[in-house]
């Protein structure tokens, strides 16, 4: 016989061995070579494969979904509530209301707010009340211009760390002399 003969042979036949390897092997995990798409198991294939490929195809289909941003804003607002008011402070569990916006920010998102009302706006961007989302920030104004800052819950409502003697709360909005910013 010819020496390139047998090697062909040769080569023929480990190539043959492979594939029926790899073919057993892909059966055993449930992965048909006929039916690339296909989810079910061939005949014959081990039950606990058939298991195993469920189970993988379970996880997929219960795969949770990331919290938005205002979810996550609003998660942390609300873990606050009934925390105390101290002028000047910014958490874990005393807050003014700058200090408070600014500390639903940094744990929620890992955004760094100024720690000042007036200087959280410049922090923002203007938009309007029909635009605002949950985990907008709301500014109250009068004539001398910023003196508060709350972060939105949807509905016309805040949370917000309202002054001395009081805690951590949500509420209603209660002026017209407000707008909204989102942060940039």
């Amino acid at each position: 016989m010819n020496h390139a003969l047998t090697g062909a042979l040769l080569r023929a036949r480990l190539l043959f061995v492979a594939l029926t390897a790899a073919l057993t092997l892909s059966l055993a995990v449930g992965i048909s070579p006929l039916s690339p798409t296909a989810t079910a198991a061939p005949a014959g294939a081990s039950a606990g494969a058939e298991k195993l490929h469920e189970q993988s195809s379970a996880k997929k289909k219960t795969r949770k979904k990331r919290p938005s941003r205002g979810e996550r804003l609003l998660r942390v607002a609300r873990r606050q509530n009934g925390d105390a008011y101290a002028w000047g402070a910014s958490g874990p569990h005393r807050f003014d209301c700058s200090g408070l916006t600014q500390f639903v920010y940094r744990v929620a998102l890992g955004e760094r707010l100024p720690h000042s009302s007036r200087a959280q706006v410049g922090r923002t961007r203007r938009i309007s009340r029909a635009a605002a989302r949950p985990g907008d920030l709301v500014f109250f104004h009068d004539r001398g211009g910023v003196y508060h800052v709350a972060v939105y819950a949807g509905g016309n409502r805040i949370w917000h760390a309202p002054g001395s003697g009081k805690r951590v709360t949500r509420a209603q909005i209660w002026t017209r002399s407000h707008f909204f910013g989102r942060v940039r």
